[in-house]
């Protein structure tokens, strides 16, 4: 039985109008903020709510989703001091990103399970300035190279404090190989002292009822993250539980419809809103194969009026398909 569902940061996807669309449509005990880049200096109040708005809506998005701040940094004092900015903001729960593999993070994300000495100070220094009462997980991989690395990681992240322990089943030199998925590798985790039994929640490749048990079978962490699978899947938490069947494909684009009307509710330029709409339905159609001859059509369209011809069309036809199937 799973404890709660997460839906996970996804840096360039889940920003705020996505938060905000996939936490209508999808029963998550919380969702995450895209990372915020913390270097030398504390973050300024301004940035802060600009990257998390949640945090004007007492940390929560328009459905009532908490959203947790997310920091991404190799300064424990900055990342300190950025999270008690977050707090008095009204942030309920902090994350820290030792996780993410881009290329384009030079000293910070997964780059520092090399070094964890100085995760141990960063994470330590945080939860030394925050009150017990505000929520602190960290987020890493299973290592840098091997998985081998993962015991000092977990040595070095697990401070006495921290409520949680997020791990993708992966190492950084893995990226999002298929192949090198490694559930099993979180179990030793899950059931050792290693982690002082603060509470582990697995992460990669959670994309449906069958790969979320087997998830938990072979991780034995009953919490669980996911992440581009909510957009195939916008009612994912549910599907996870046993509770719904996945949304039927013209209700999945309904909701690409929805973050369409979305971003144009917030005077995202056209050609900057049909970015965002093809890589919604880009990362949808990876996961459901039905959805790929339409996806090669509008990848065509150049215009938001076209795109919503196409959308309503397509609707149509899945919609008849939906009920001849039933």
């Amino acid at each position: 039985m799973l404890e709660k569902i997460y839906l996970a940061p996804m840096e360039g996807v889940c920003d705020p109008p996505m938060r905000k669309v996939l936490t209508h449509y999808g029963h998550y005990d919380e969702c995450f903020s895209e990372f915020i880049r913390v270097t030398t200096e504390v973050l300024p109040y301004k940035t802060l709510l600009r990257e998390v708005p949640e945090l004007q809506n007492e940390s929560k998005t328009a459905y009532g989703c908490l959203c947790r701040v997310q920091l991404l940094g190799d300064e424990p004092e900055p990342l300190a001091q950025t999270a008690l900015r977050a707090v008095e903001l009204g942030a309920k729960s902090i994350d820290l990103n030792f996780g993410c593999p881009s290329r384009f993070v030079h000293h910070g994300g997964a780059m520092l399970l090399k070094e964890p000495d100085l995760m141990h100070a960063i994470v330590s220094r945080v939860r030394e300035v925050l009150d017990s009462s505000i929520f602190l997980s960290v987020k890493f991989r299973l290592g840098f190279l091997s998985a081998s690395e993962l015991p000092d990681i977990v040595r070095a992240v697990a401070v006495p404090g921290v409520n949680e322990l997020i791990i993708h089943a992966r190492t950084r030199k893995d990226l999002y190989k298929k192949e090198a998925l490694d559930w099993p590798a979180i179990a030793q985790v899950v059931d050792s002292d290693l982690a002082l039994h603060i509470p582990v929640v697995a992460n990669g490749d959670i994309t449906s009822y069958e790969s979320s048990q087997q998830c938990l079978a072979q991780s034995r962490a009953p919490r669980q993250m996911v992440g581009r699978a909510a957009l195939a899947v916008p009612n994912l938490p549910q599907v996870m539980q046993g509770q719904e069947p996945a949304m039927p494909l013209h209700q999945v684009l309904a909701v690409a419809m929805e973050f369409a009307q979305e971003l144009q509710g917030r005077d995202y330029p056209e050609k900057a809103l049909m970015d965002r709409l093809k890589q919604f339905l880009g990362y949808a159609h990876k996961y459901d194969q039905r959805l790929c001859e339409f996806f090669r059509v509008f990848c065509r369209s150049q215009s938001l009026v076209e795109a919503q011809q196409l959308l309503e069309k397509q609707q149509c036809i899945f919609a008849a398909h939906t009920e001849a199937d039933a």
